[in-house]
């Protein structure tokens, strides 16, 4: 494991890229009742003006979770993967198809989720995720399941294993093509891409920040595997980068 003081400081040409769940943010029971720590916005908005703008939360998680978490602030967001992309000055870019099977197949999940007590559905705007943290038991019958259901839209649609959760998306998106798209834009085009992440979709989006010259972060192995030892290093950068500039 890395400690975390040991970690290559961000500077004024880094870009930074922050996954969500597990890594801003501890895990709950649910996705719903996820706690924002006192003081992180701030944190954020921080080193968004430190940075130049170069901030981005790349998250499986919709928009409009992104916005009801962080009112108002103002860094660019992946959502769903990258499939819903907005700008920092609000322009949305969007890189994923429409799921001609998704009403079916969530209907479907419907009808079989009583076999499973505690487990539930969490509908997105393109796809969806079954979470099973409430039904250990039944996670190898649930990916049994999901991937009977989306086989025959293999190519176009795949399958995610998640933290206790699997995820339904369109083929052809993920966190490594958002970084590569917002790595093209301003304000991130040449700067040096930090991606950190926690889960398996994160990889992607670490895989990429180390293919353009930056730094790939795994919460598990550079912070210990607490979402407070990212936060407490994210608020040093901040003040590191603060000082800097005075």
């Amino acid at each position: 494991m890395t400690d975390s003081h040991t970690i290559a400081p961000l500077d004024r040409h880094s870009a930074l890229f922050l996954d969500l769940d597990g890594t801003l943010l501890d895990i709950a029971p649910r996705h719903d009742q996820v706690v924002v720590a006192p003081g992180l916005a701030d944190v954020i908005r921080r080193l968004a003006r430190a940075l130049g703008g170069a901030v981005a939360v790349v998250t499986g998680r919709p928009l409009s979770d992104v916005d009801r978490l962080f009112p108002d602030l103002g860094v660019a967001v992946a959502a769903e993967h990258g499939a819903r992309l907005r700008l920092p000055n609000g322009q949305m870019r969007d890189h994923s198809p429409e799921l001609p099977w998704r009403q079916n197949w969530i209907g479907t999940i419907q009808a079989a989720l009583p076999r499973w007590p505690g487990a539930f559905l969490e509908e997105k705007s393109v796809g969806f995720v079954i979470h099973y943290r409430q039904a250990p038991e039944a996670g190898a019958e649930i990916e049994r399941f999901m991937t009977d259901l989306v086989a025959p839209a293999a190519g176009a649609a795949e399958l995610l294993p998640a933290l206790m959760a699997f995820e339904v998306r369109a083929a052809g998106v993920g966190k490594g093509h958002a970084v590569r798209h917002l790595m093209a834009e301003p304000p991130f085009a040449g700067r040096v891409p930090v991606f950190i992440g926690d889960d398996v979709t994160d990889e992607e989006g670490m895989a990429e920040a180390e293919a353009q010259g930056g730094l790939g972060l795994h919460v598990a192995r550079a912070f210990g595997g607490a979402p407070a030892e990212v936060r407490a290093w994210l608020a040093r950068m901040a003040d590191r980068l603060d000082e800097g500039a005075s």
